[in-house]
């Protein structure tokens, strides 16, 4: 896929060469507002002329565990931890019909090979809940289009990193399977 590499390079001049460190932090709340008003409509598109996706649902193999704090606060302790706003990135629902609320990665550099991807949820009660995957650095053009395919993606080890930075903030965690892992080990990326 050719359009892969070109936007990841367009979304890293744009983010990390043009832009300033605060547009990746806390306060820019307007990637998310711009997401949430453009993917689904172009997700529609994009599946009706069979040329991808731009929105998909997360399965439960992602939920990393919930924090009993709001999203805002969230987005704070994540800023905290190394994590930057990810603009580059399909939208994400829920099968109960929540959608994102925010959506953060963490890596070595805008060139590493692989990132750390979290999705925040807001929960009725005003906590949020996060999901998470490891997966290839969209912004690197070497690996945009793995990335999008879904090579290399692995809820596990995103939740494994997730319960190592974050944990002593997760009032829940997903249940351990029997064999140690995480619930639904069968999951394969499909958007």
């Amino acid at each position: 896929m050719i359009a892969a590499p070109i936007v990841a390079t367009i979304g890293l001049v744009l983010l990390y060469g043009v832009l300033d460190q605060p547009h990746r932090g806390p306060a820019a709340t307007f990637w998310n507002r711009g997401r949430a008003a453009l993917l689904p409509g172009l997700d529609r598109l994009a599946r009706r002329l069979r040329m991808g996706y731009a929105a998909y649902e997360l399965q439960p193999r992602e939920y990393a565990g919930r924090i009993d704090a709001p999203v805002d606060d969230v987005d704070e302790l994540l800023a905290a931890n190394g994590f930057e706003r990810m603009p580059l990135s399909a939208w994400k629902t829920l099968p109960d019909g929540r959608s994102e609320a925010g959506s953060w990665a963490r890596r070595e550099g805008p060139l590493a090979d692989r990132q750390l991807h979290v999705m925040l949820f807001r929960t009725d009660d005003g906590s949020t809940d996060v999901y998470a995957h490891e997966e290839f650095n969209a912004f690197h053009p070497r690996y945009a289009a793995k990335h999008y395919h879904g090579v290399g993606y692995d809820p596990q080890a995103g939740c494994r990193q997730i319960e190592s930075t974050l944990g002593e903030y997760l009032s829940e965690s997903p249940r351990p399977a029997a064999d140690g892992g995480t619930t639904d080990t069968d999951y394969e990326f499909s958007p």
